[in-house]
């Protein structure tokens, strides 16, 4: 987990966020706040979003 300057980062629930994640935390302490780290971070959190909504409709139509 991450405190940013606009808010809190949680680790990554999936493996194909896990290289974005990385990346906000080895550049938190030089890019917080700017436009580039906002945008990443807004990127990482809507690919984990995305993610965890296919895989609930892959749940709904397994089960």
């Amino acid at each position: 987990m991450l405190e940013t300057k606009a808010g809190t980062i949680y680790e990554p629930v999936f493996p194909e966020t896990r290289p974005f994640y990385n990346w906000l935390k080895k550049h938190q302490m030089t890019l917080d706040g700017s436009v580039a780290y906002e945008e990443i971070k807004e990127a990482y959190e809507a690919m984990e979003f995305e993610l965890a909504e296919e895989m609930i409709i892959k749940n709904r139509h397994v089960g």
